[in-house]
């Protein structure tokens, strides 16, 4: 079997030396455990220049603690449809959005236990502030740098500053002219909005 990858700037040092990161390991498995075949090919552009390709051969271990866990997975959460413990990625964001998607209104329940977690929140926070403006900081210099030029390449990165034609719909406008028609294609929406404030 075969699986290909791209790899970015944060990712590229993970296939330094013949390495796979290790989830793609754990991928390339759980597909030689599905179709029983032995060995998988993965194969990888790095930074969209360098061409590498690596063989997994099959490995009892890795592949029945694999499995195993898999099968706990399934019994333990969908089967028996209990949500595994939140991990902080995208997938939980979403699957608690569909479980939870409606707030009873005027409902409110003691918030017992979380007073640490919401402390190192505000802390991750801050830090995210400040690195977010490190990193504007950083670009604005290349774009300082670049001035009129479209593409900027080192032996390590490429960078592109290009125009980009965009239409935007001015949905206000079209609120305030044309109310039939925008009531007309206006497609309500609820969801949901996590806030935090010091009480």
């Amino acid at each position: 079997g075969l699986e290909c990858k791209t790899a970015s700037a944060y990712s590229a040092d993970k296939w330094k030396d013949g390495n796979i990161p290790p989830h793609y390991v754990l991928q390339c498995c759980h597909y030689m455990a599905v179709t029983g075949k032995r060995t998988w090919y993965i194969a990888a552009v790095i930074l969209g220049r360098e061409f590498v390709y690596r063989k997994l051969v099959w490995d009892d271990g890795i592949i029945a603690r694999l499995i195993e866990a898999e099968w706990e997975f399934w019994e333990g959460h969908v089967k028996a449809g209990v949500m595994p413990d939140p991990d902080g990625s995208p997938a939980c964001d979403a699957a608690l959005a569909r479980h939870f998607h409606t707030a009873t209104k005027g409902s409110c329940i003691e918030l017992a236990g979380f007073d640490e977690k919401l402390d190192r929140r505000a802390e991750i926070m801050a830090q995210i502030t400040g690195l977010q403006q490190e990193q504007g900081r950083i670009e604005q210099e290349v774009k300082l740098f670049m001035e009129e030029n479209e593409l900027a390449a080192s032996e390590k990165y490429r960078v592109s500053w290009g125009n980009v034609s965009t239409a935007r719909l001015d949905t206000k406008r079209i609120k305030e002219e044309l109310p039939e028609i925008y009531r007309d294609y206006a497609k309500p929406s609820v969801s949901r909005r996590f806030q935090v404030r010091a009480a």
